[in-house]
């Protein structure tokens, strides 16, 4: 019996390792993607996983109690020792493969859509702001993702600073720096949003809430700046995602529509431009815009992920 017990420590340790679970670091703008797919593709609004799995990582003896007269026999020891290894070999890969099953991105806001049934027809929203454009929007939208994964991968977010909410910018940047602390590039190529999709509107706390969907398609991959080999990720394959991005403005500010010349200075050159609603400065021939865009992205929900 002494053998069990000076065996039990090493048992729990081996049972600690093969149990707990090893969560994969997210890729992509603000962490959404991960090693792993998950959801169950673009016509599925389910998850497919619960970020709220608990995985254990102790080991109670009481489990494998013995209740009996013992004689102390060596053979009687030898057995208990190949019943433990028995128990260790049948037992430990079911749990490495349940471990495995929750190596999900960082970020869990990707959980359950938004229920259509809370939701107003995008159609209404016109009685709210008449010059409010569907098309405009999503294309503002597809616009942004890309420029989200260029600006995560240069490691500077700042001037999407008017694009996000105080929470939401916050929490980017912090996993932002997490990648420049460990000295790392998250490299998203070939970036294609190949739809984006208004599923409703709602009034909630003096906002409106436009709830959106983008099915895009991204390769994805972290870079060890120090060597320049890639640590995580392919550079060939393709991961193609389904987010959901919750934008919001506050109740009574409507769309407006320019139709005078706008002067500003051009950020690349410093030169003064004027332009109606697009130019290209003639100085540096950079595309400049004018941008009224007044909505912020509050949160964003990674619905699915296929690789392929």
């Amino acid at each position: 019996m002494k053998k069990i017990l000076r065996l039990i420590p090493m048992i729990v340790l081996i049972l600690g390792l093969i149990i707990v679970p090893v969560r994969a670091k997210g890729l992509d703008f603000g962490d959404f993607s991960g090693d792993s797919d998950f959801g169950g593709g673009w016509d599925s609004g389910d998850s497919g996983w619960d970020s709220g799995s608990d995985w254990g990582s102790s080991w109670d003896d009481d489990d494998y109690s013995y209740s009996g007269h013992h004689s102390g026999s060596s053979s009687s020891d030898d057995d208990w020792i190949i019943i433990l290894i028995f128990l260790i070999l049948i037992i430990g890969p079911s749990l490495l493969k349940s471990g495995k099953k929750s190596n999900r991105p960082v970020n869990t806001p990707h959980i359950q859509p938004t229920s259509p049934a809370s939701l107003k027809s995008v159609a209404s929203y016109s009685g709210v702001d008449p010059s409010f454009s569907p098309t405009e929007f999503k294309e503002k939208l597809a616009n942004l993702y890309v420029r989200f994964q260029n600006d995560w991968q240069a490691k500077n977010i700042s001037e999407l600073r008017p694009y996000m909410s105080d929470a939401m910018f916050a929490q980017m940047d912090r996993q932002l720096d997490a990648h420049r602390q460990r000295f790392e590039t998250n490299c998203i190529d070939r970036i294609s949003v190949l739809g984006v999709e208004l599923l409703g509107w709602k009034q909630e706390n003096g906002f409106d809430i436009m709830i959106a969907k983008l099915n895009t398609r991204i390769v994805d991959y972290v870079v060890d700046d120090r060597t320049g080999k890639v640590i995580r990720g392919s550079k060939t394959k393709e991961k193609f995602m389904t987010y959901e991005w919750t934008m919001a403005r506050t109740t009574g500010v409507v769309t407006s529509r320019s139709t005078g010349t706008t002067s500003q200075t051009c950020p690349y050159c410093g030169a003064h431009v004027d332009i109606n609603h697009s130019t290209v400065c003639e100085y540096c021939q950079s595309v400049l815009t004018t941008d009224n865009f007044d909505w912020v992205v509050t949160n964003i929900k990674a619905l699915s992920q296929q690789t392929r």
